[in-house]
């Protein structure tokens, strides 16, 4: 874990091709065992290829969200606030476990290695 910790960094310029569907697969599973407050679960991933729906979310912000430009995958993680008073953390322990699954499988996401090959975490 140390070693991914170590070498996790941020990229921001992608490769143009599209991502495994295991790849993604793996993303999906490793995203529904995060560990959420008593079990409750309130995330919810929307798992997004269309590159002109990323290209739009890139401009979702002023500044943040530009990173998604050119992605070919973006995992917008949200979550129902009703469901959990602690749905942020949640949230943040998904979006790490994301980021971490993606570094340990020498991929890329904004903030890990799966950003060279177009995974951006939203």
């Amino acid at each position: 874990m140390l070693d991914i910790l170590r070498s996790r960094r941020s990229i921001r310029r992608y490769k143009d091709r599209e991502i495994e569907k295991e790849k993604i697969e793996l993303l999906k599973e490793a995203a529904l065992r995060s560990p959420s407050s008593r079990g409750i679960n309130p995330w919810r991933f929307i798992f997004i290829t269309d590159k002109a729906l990323l290209e739009g979310l890139s401009r979702a912000k002023e500044s943040g969200s530009s990173f998604l430009k050119g992605a070919a995958l973006g995992v917008v993680v949200t979550a129902v606030r009703e469901e959990s008073d602690v749905w942020v953390e949640d949230c943040s322990i998904a979006s790490i476990i994301l980021q971490l699954v993606g570094s340990s499988r020498a991929s890329a996401s904004a903030g890990s290695k799966l950003e060279r090959e177009g995974i951006a975490a939203i």
